[in-house]
């Protein structure tokens, strides 16, 4: 699998090392510890510069009606790729009658939705408290400027370089990999920065959601 926000060359440019497949750490191993503060980033500001699938996040109908577009839902993400069902794409609603999830996907006049804010808004149905927790939706988000914009900003880059050089600087690798002395690199000073850096960057980007 591919690393998105930056490249095992990039950590390696930064770092002044070099990463190959005969290395220690080789190139997988530093391709794993991207993705995996990749997936992190991600978690920890709310969004993505990537195709990400939501799994059956859970809403409640509430009781707010807007005339011409329906009964909201604030979906956790925004920019929100078009549904489609092929892809997986789901909104399910508790049918207590039948005591399951009917997919209404597809019939365009019980629903409508913003995909750029991540708004969904449903018609047709009853308020009550039979429907707390009982909508489901399933769908995909990431982007930059719009679902699907492939552009990495350069602080995100750069913050997922620092998030694989922390960790790197944290093993046992720099110790045969990184210059140590007056000429080398003062690791607690780095560290301390990296992390300053990092926090920045989430704190700039992280997610503020509406309460509905």
């Amino acid at each position: 699998m591919a690393t998105t926000y930056c490249s095992v060359e990039d950590v390696a440019d930064y770092l002044r090392i070099p990463i190959t497949a005969t290395t220690v750490p080789n190139t997988t191993q530093i391709e794993k510890i991207i993705r995996r503060k990749e997936d992190e980033l991600d978690r920890r500001i709310g969004h993505a510069w990537r195709s990400k699938t939501a799994y059956n996040e859970r809403h409640t109908l509430p009781l707010l009606y807007i005339f011409g577009w329906g009964t909201p839902l604030y979906l956790q993400h925004r920019h929100i790729y078009d549904f489609d069902a092929a892809e997986g794409d789901k909104i399910e609603v508790w049918e207590g009658a039948s005591a399951t999830y009917e997919n209404i996907l597809g019939n365009s006049q019980w629903y409508d939705m913003d995909y750029e804010y991540g708004r969904l808004y449903l018609r047709g149905f009853i308020f009550s408290i039979l429907r707390q927790n009982r909508i489901r939706v399933t769908y995909r988000y990431g982007g930059e400027g719009f679902a699907g914009d492939t552009t990495i900003p350069g602080d995100i880059e750069d913050c997922v370089i620092k998030m694989v050089a922390l960790e790197f600087v944290n093993t046992s690798f720099r110790m045969d990999k990184l210059p140590m002395g007056s000429a080398g690199v003062d690791y607690a000073s780095s560290k301390r920065q990296w992390t300053e850096d990092i926090e920045k960057c989430i704190e700039n980007r992280r997610e503020v959601f509406p309460i509905p």
